[in-house]
């Protein structure tokens, strides 16, 4: 079994340093605000908002969708697809995510945004995207990866994720008020080491076995997160489940051919108080079907803040069962197989 604590072993599988960009979230999500703060983005108020974005890059929509859906006062679709929804025109706002600027399904969508006249803002690195944001002259965030050693977009979290809030609250289209922006980081630097032993910990308990994690309200982001870091870094097939919907289907398919299941709850103190008494229940009748339940107890204040501590938990998580399985977690060869097969 790999040694999650020697550097020297983890250096060996982990030679793009997938290692160092999970440690530089803070660092990511710290230079996002700063470069955000700086920048003269008009404020919106479109009715409607459709945010395009595949795979990590679509991680800043799930996000926000999930943080903010008790205070938002408009609709938001997260689009994973070549095509904007139907009811998107000239009072919908687009916004466009592309961590490297060149997905197909996101520049697809950007045309038919134009297409359609609606307005549009995006985030990317550069590419297609960035050429395409700055002459149409649409608000954007370009940002420089300078906290991402291992040059793999997923591994950019901060800058998809916590980008996507800070553009949106710079346009005032949600409630993001710099206190508690600090207040989150600083926490999260704070708690690192902590997540960091929670995730190794873990790890090995999930080894050989399909990760089901439990989540519920401002954490259903996370939890979709979590799902595809584990699919992607640790290449283990994973699945996320929300409360209150999986009471009432998903305790009843716990029976055939589960046993090698594990329930891992993101549990939170700040969840509603109806929230919580479910995951106790669902806990008890997972138990009572013989699988196994891991809980992860979240950290900090806010909500932004567990956000926070959730998505480095979930890096670090998928990091470690990667390095177990002896994976490079950098590797996403299927995928860029698929890719490559899809261009001929």
């Amino acid at each position: 079994m790999t040694d999650l604590n020697n550097l020297e072993e983890i250096k060996k599988l982990d030679p793009k340093n997938v290692y160092g960009s999970t440690e530089m979230l803070a660092s990511q999500c710290e230079q996002v605000f700063e470069d955000v703060n700086k920048l003269p983005l008009p404020t919106l108020e479109p009715a409607n908002i459709v945010i395009c974005g595949m795979g990590g890059s679509s991680y800043g929509g799930h996000v926000l969708k999930a943080l903010f859906s008790d205070s938002m006062k408009v609709p938001v679709t997260v689009v994973n697809d070549y095509h904007l929804p139907a009811f998107a025109n000239s009072s919908t706002l687009v916004f466009l995510t592309s961590y490297s600027g060149t997905t197909e399904e996101t520049l697809s969508c950007a045309k038919e945004a134009v297409e359609r006249n609606c307005a549009i803002a995006g985030l990317t690195s550069g590419g297609e995207l960035e050429t395409f944001l700055k002459n149409g002259n649409y608000p954007h965030y370009i940002f420089g990866p300078k906290f991402n050693p291992s040059g793999q977009p997923r591994l950019g979290t901060g800058y998809i994720a916590f980008g996507t809030l800070a553009v949106f609250g710079k346009m005032g289209l949600v409630e993001l008020p710099e206190t508690e922006v600090r207040d989150a980081i600083n926490l999260l630097k704070t708690e690192t080491d902590n997540i960091k032993s929670e995730a190794k910990r873990m790890a090995p308990l999930l080894q050989n076995k399909i990760p089901l994690i439990i989540a519920a309200e401002f954490l259903e982001g996370n939890a979709h997160i979590a799902r595809n870091q584990m699919n992607e870094t640790a290449k283990s097939f994973s699945d996320f489940a929300v409360l209150p919907e999986l009471n009432h289907h998903l305790m009843e398919g716990l029976k055939y051919p589960t046993k090698d299941i594990v329930a891992l709850f993101f549990n939170s103190a700040l969840y509603s108080e109806k929230i919580q008494k479910r995951v106790s229940l669902t806990k008890d009748v997972i138990e009572k079907n013989g699988l196994s339940v891991l809980e992860y107890d979240i950290k900090g204040d806010s909500k932004l803040a567990q956000m926070l501590n959730v998505l480095s938990f979930g890096g670090y998580l998928s990091l470690f069962l990667s390095l177990l399985y002896k994976e490079d977690p950098s590797l996403i060869p299927w995928v860029d197989y698929f890719k490559d097969q899809l261009k001929k």
